[in-house]
């Protein structure tokens, strides 16, 4: 019986081009991950606002829940924008995240006027749709 030897591995060096490509695949990977999240947060707030607008009667008792998803889409969306270097819109963004603050609201769900809102509301989210490959004062 031959006993068992333990020998150290061959080792191979670090090819830096192979690295470089692996890196560079996982972070395309988290990008293309980021932009998905981003599109479904947007088009979530989009039929959020919308179903306000078109239920308004029913819309009063879901106000906080309406209030936090626009809240929260406009804050994401003003943090991308941020990233991207597109700050009139980071600004649009802020403005509409300090409007639908659940916490401190300035606005109740009552009337017509604020219906008329939640509609002009959408229109940033879905101009921001359509903002990726544009570029702006570039």
């Amino acid at each position: 019986m031959t006993p068992n030897v333990w020998a150290v591995p061959e080792t191979r060096h670090l090819n830096e081009q192979v690295w470089q490509a692996w890196v560079a695949k996982g972070r395309a990977a988290d990008e293309r991950g980021r932009e998905v999240r981003l599109r479904a947060a947007k088009i979530a707030v989009i039929v959020g606002l919308l179903s306000a607008a078109i239920l308004w009667s029913r819309a009063a008792p879901f106000e906080v829940v309406v209030r936090f998803l626009v809240g929260a889409g406009a804050i994401a969306v003003m943090a991308q924008s941020l990233r991207t270097g597109r700050f009139l819109f980071a600004s649009v963004f802020a403005v509409l995240a300090v409007l639908f603050n659940p916490i401190a609201p300035f606005f109740e769900f009552s009337g017509g006027w604020q219906r008329a809102l939640l509609v002009a509301c959408a229109a940033p989210f879905v101009a921001s749709l359509a903002w990726r490959n544009v570029k702006v004062w570039a």
